[in-house]
């Protein structure tokens, strides 16, 4: 049987406990048109494929949810009208959500509209609980003829009664054996400082400068901003700078923040990097690890991203040691907080981490995801959003960036969205601020 991970249960108890569902969602642009046929084909592939999943709750509660495969899965939406170049975004706003719901077996939906001037639109859209950026690429590279990898049978079936139930006391004690020892060690740890006379230091606080700003008011969406830039010239300044297509991507959000007043120059930022090294018999949903990494803020003139290449190294090389020697880094275990019941979680305050935002760098997309019935698209962008997201729940976010890069043969395209509703209150104020950033690198760049 097929357990749910934690960050599964995280984004089940964010889309029916907490309200907020999380959608991730690609995109994919072609200048030709790609037949409806072959998307057909597309969803009648990805319906075999690990995206078919449905969450079962189990019979007992202190166990986890399991996954079993799903035979439902919701139609493929043909647009008719042609979308214009600037309709893009909004376009792909009415096809993030919608019916998609993982304890129906429902978590994913495929559609797509011409583009006006000619070439298609597409949209893949999972709940995030169903599949993380990694396991979405999987999917369609499966879906697209790729041997070798997993799909929903391998996930198995409802089990019987009596199955789930012994299934259920043994997930059970997997579960409380990790909980006892913690509580086991907490006990002598706080023996240990009942009997220590050593004060404890003082918790950091120099956090970055936020420039003093009113709350707004009245109704109020995350800003959303799609740019595309030719890669050849993005790599060739990022290497004229001294760093990557990753530093670069990493300075360009830092400046971004800066330039709205939620840091100073001298001040330091901590960015989120997701990693993942998806294997392609992986039946997880969400195989995503995330690196915390510190960057400098630099003076809005100093291009210079020799000092976030060599931070972003040094964060990575310190992750890769911690994930060679197990050291959990979790103050509370996690299996103690997947018991908690969605009552009492709703009324708890949703973790803030400490970081400016996200920045989710999927780096060049292979051919067997960028291509559909043989026509490869021109560029391909990624996001996760909210549903329902509004200004009370970004605030407690605590505001900042949340951001994703995608290369294809001959662009990069970036998408972002601001969650801080005092600084970025609308599209188009955001959009002048990201074109501002990229004119100062000399990065050409067209928006969505």
């Amino acid at each position: 049987m097929t357990r749910i991970g934690f960050a599964d249960h995280l984004f089940l108890r964010m889309h029916h406990g907490i309200g907020k569902p999380v959608f991730n969602q690609f995109l994919w642009w072609f200048d030709s048109t790609v037949p409806d046929s072959e998307l057909r084909k597309l969803h009648a592939n990805l319906m075999s494929g690990l995206l078919s999943r449905e969450v079962v709750p189990p019979l007992l509660p202190t166990a986890r949810h399991r996954w079993v495969a799903s035979d439902n899965a919701l139609p493929i939406v043909f647009g008719v009208s042609p979308i214009e170049v600037d309709g893009l975004r909004r376009w792909a706003e009415q096809h993030a959500g919608g019916e998609i719901d993982p304890e129906r077996g429902t978590g994913w939906q495929l559609s797509a509209a011409p583009v006006v001037g000619g070439g298609t639109i597409v949209s893949l859209v999972c709940s995030h609980m169903v599949a993380d950026g990694a396991a979405m690429i999987a999917a369609v590279r499966r879906a697209n003829g790729e041997a070798g990898r997993v799909g929903a049978a391998d996930l198995g079936s409802r089990p019987s009664l009596v199955d789930a139930a012994i299934d259920d006391v043994a997930d059970t004690a997997g579960q409380v054996r990790p909980i006892l020892s913690w509580l086991g060690k907490k006990a002598a740890r706080t023996l240990s400082r009942t009997s220590s006379k050593s004060a404890e230091l003082p918790a950091r606080t120099d956090g970055p400068h936020r420039r003093a700003v009113s709350p707004g008011g009245g109704s109020w969406t995350p800003p959303y901003v799609v740019v595309e830039c030719p890669l050849d010239r993005w790599n060739a300044v990022a290497s004229e700078w001294g760093g990557t297509s990753n530093s670069l991507f990493i300075g360009m959000l830092t400046a971004v923040s800066e330039s709205i007043g939620r840091a100073r120059p001298g001040d330091e930022l901590r960015w989120s990097l997701p990693f993942n090294n998806r294997a392609a018999d992986d039946l997880d949903s969400n195989s995503t690890k995330i690196i915390p990494v510190r960057v400098p803020v630099s003076e809005p003139g100093d291009r210079d991203l020799t000092r976030i290449r060599k931070a972003s190294k040094t964060a990575f090389t310190e992750f890769a040691a911690r994930q060679a020697t197990g050291v959990s880094t979790d103050l509370i275990p996690l299996p103690l907080i997947q018991m908690l019941p969605d009552a009492l979680v709703r009324r708890m305050p949703i973790p803030a981490d400490g970081a400016e935002g996200l920045c989710s760098n999927l780096g060049t997309l292979p051919e067997a995801f960028t291509t559909i019935g043989g026509v490869t698209a021109r560029s391909v962008a990624a996001r996760a959003t909210f549903g329902g997201a509004d200004a009370e729940f970004a605030r407690t976010l605590g505001g900042g960036l949340t951001a994703w890069a995608s290369e294809t043969e001959n662009f990069i395209t970036i998408s972002m969205h601001g969650m801080d509703p005092d600084r970025m209150a609308t599209d188009e104020e955001m959009r002048g601020v990201v074109a501002d950033v990229l004119d100062r690198w000399g990065v050409d760049y067209r928006f969505w």
